[in-house]
């Protein structure tokens, strides 16, 4: 009888045991829930306040990812060894829909500015001019504008990335689209600029 108050015993404690034990906690952003966008950060914790660091399959550069981005697996992704990639992100931010897409080149003929600024222009439908800024590592070209429809407004930010060292570069188009009948998702079209630079200027390429 005392013998088997034991093995009693024994198996509350284990039982009581694996109830205390924590469960591993659930992944709380869109960004850590995909498991082909967590492919690509360097962790799972936040490099600043909701952003994740991002590292390319090409190893060429790295540059900040909303938390809230998903990484499209089979649309406009491409890969050519070391020299190209491109991928397409989209999220939904400040009442937003939000796509975003990076084309990385390790080429000679990302030195040609003017075409590759032309490129971009075509290729994401803005028509405005750009403007110039440097740091110690990159020089950007960067043009903003809004595309109008009868029933949308798209908030347009484009930027062109070069490396001062080496061939390496990004052509980056950020749209954030909202309806025109939502005025709360207009209001925050000072969030969609700043974040749109803050991506484009924490771009750093590997030598």
């Amino acid at each position: 009888m005392r013998l088997l108050l034991i093995y009693i015993t024994l198996g509350f404690l284990v039982i009581g045991g694996c109830q205390n034990e924590k469960k591993p906690a659930e992944p709380s952003t869109a960004a850590l829930k995909d498991d082909f966008t967590k492919s690509y950060l360097t962790s799972s914790k936040e490099v600043e306040k909701g952003y994740y660091r991002f590292k390319s399959k090409t190893g060429g550069y790295t540059m900040l990812l909303p938390v809230q981005a998903v990484i499209s697996k089979d649309f406009g992704n491409e890969r050519d060894e070391d020299f190209y990639e491109a991928i397409i992100y989209g999220a939904e931010i400040d009442q937003a829909d939000v796509d975003t897409q990076i084309i990385y080149e390790n080429k000679p003929l990302t030195a040609h500015i003017e075409e590759n600024l032309d490129l971009l222009s075509s290729s994401s439908g803005y028509d405005g001019p750009y403007s110039e800024s440097e740091s110690k590592e990159i020089i950007l070209y960067k043009g903003e504008e809004t595309d109008k429809t009868d029933d949308y407004l798209t908030y347009i930010y484009v930027g062109y990335i070069k490396a001062k060292k080496t061939n390496q570069a990004v052509h980056f188009i950020y749209g954030a689209t909202c309806k025109k009948e939502e005025t709360a998702c207009q209001n925050k079209e000072e969030n969609h600029k700043d974040s749109a630079m803050k991506i484009m200027n924490s771009f750093t390429f590997s030598e």
